[in-house]
């Protein structure tokens, strides 16, 4: 970041989550009444709020990645597919991932970190969600799951940027999983218009 999100929040690097998200809501709640206020008062109200929401947008994608770069726990099973993703090389990482025959619930949160890292945000929730599914015990991915829905209900990013340039790669069958569900590659379109692919089933390696 450029600029010192924490500062519009009245806040240090050093907060809370529950901190960040208390303020945050304190914030809006009082510029969104203000900004009806005539003259100068309204406008400057109006400013802050749009201010106010990148800024907690920006602080939460920075935690977002800090939790998943932090998150590699040295699983020599992917250890090389993380490397490539700090590296940033994130074409080969894909490769790699995509050439694994078993996808377990480590697969598809490796997953889901890629498509963040190309900002396919709505594809990366779903990967994560299918990762809390297959382990719902395990709280680094529920807490990477809480942190990216947090960042797409806060309404900050545009509908274009949700947009994916290219087609996701069809996850393919998931460990202890059926043909009925949804993965995310060729429920693409769903995904966009929803959020999530509760409208349709996927048949096979078939579309909507």
């Amino acid at each position: 970041m450029n600029y010192n999100a924490y500062e519009i929040l009245g806040l240090t690097e050093s907060a809370t989550q529950e901190e960040i998200d208390a303020r945050y809501n304190q914030l809006k709640a009082q510029y969104q009444k203000d900004r009806f206020a005539v003259g100068e008062a309204g406008e400057e109200a109006s400013e802050k709020l749009q201010q106010l929401e990148v800024a907690y947008r920006d602080i939460m994608a920075q935690r977002s990645e800090q939790s998943q770069q932090s998150s590699f726990v040295g699983d020599e099973d992917y250890s090389a597919i993380q490397q490539l993703i700090t590296d940033g090389k994130l074409d080969e990482a894909q490769t790699k991932l995509d050439e694994r025959v078993t996808r377990d619930a480590e697969w598809h949160y490796i997953q889901s970190i890629l498509f963040y890292k190309r900002n396919w945000f709505l594809e990366s929730k779903r990967q994560l969600e299918l990762a809390c599914e297959m382990e719902p015990n395990n709280e680094r991915y529920k807490q990477s799951l809480d942190k990216l829905t947090k960042i797409l209900a806060s309404n900050t990013i545009s509908p274009d940027q949700l947009r994916t340039t290219s087609r996701p790669i069809d996850d393919g069958p998931r460990v202890g999983a059926g043909n009925g569900t949804c993965t995310g590659s060729s429920c693409t379109d769903c995904l966009l218009c929803n959020a999530c692919c509760n409208c349709c089933q996927c048949m096979g390696g078939g579309g909507c």
